[in-house]
């Protein structure tokens, strides 16, 4: 099966709304999680689920243990591992003290090899990158508003589907509407819903 690409614009950095190149990106057909790729390794393998986790568990430990001692790792033909600091920058060395320098990114650089072999077909999407609905506001608090007379609280996806926004921009949303106190929340992480508040004279949520 092919990798799909569309078109995208990068940001324009000047900010003037002049139109910038196109430039084509693969579409994301979703994430393989490690449940499915453990999966998917056990059924081509004589290893078991859990032979594979325990060997992923102590990559992981023995990775992390290296870079923090300050080695490079490989992983097989895959390609390096390697820890980056941060710090303030200084144009005197004694102008900076070990206490303020601390670990940061984790790089990986691959190797040549393994990026030939992740090379495959490509066509164009059918459909492309998925973008929120471009609707106000005042139409989105109004879709809102519609919604809370017949639902006691509304989620993050019935959110996303009465608005069209995807889901960044829908906790946006909803997360302004409750910091300026016409939303409350009940609920931690994924249960989280959002109930009407007793302020409820907004117009509109800003752009």
């Amino acid at each position: 099966m092919a990798a799909q690409y569309d078109f995208q614009r990068r940001p324009n950095p000047k900010g003037d709304g002049e139109p910038q190149p196109l430039y084509p990106r693969i579409v994301n057909k979703g994430t393989i999680d490690t449940e499915h790729l453990v999966r998917d390794i056990s059924r081509m393998s004589s290893f078991s689920p859990g032979d594979i986790n325990g060997l992923l568990a102590a990559i992981e430990e023995r990775v992390s243990y290296y870079l923090s001692e300050g080695h490079h790792v490989q992983l097989g033909d895959m390609g390096y591992f390697s820890a980056g600091l941060q710090g303030r920058p200084v144009m005197d060395p004694k102008e900076i003290h070990a206490q303020t320098i601390f670990f940061s990114k984790v790089h990986f650089r691959v190797s040549p090899d393994f990026r030939k072999r992740c090379a495959g077909f490509v066509e164009r999407a059918k459909y492309g990158f998925r973008k929120s609905a471009e609707l106000s506001g005042a139409e989105r608090y109004r879709r809102l508003l519609v919604f809370l007379e017949t639902h006691p609280f509304i989620t993050r996806k019935d959110y996303s589907s009465v608005t069209g926004l995807l889901k960044n921009k829908a906790l946006n949303d909803l997360n302004l509407l409750v910091e300026k106190g016409y939303l409350s929340t009940i609920g931690q992480g994924s249960h989280k819903v959002y109930v009407r508040a007793e302020k409820q004279d907004v117009i509109a949520i800003n752009e």
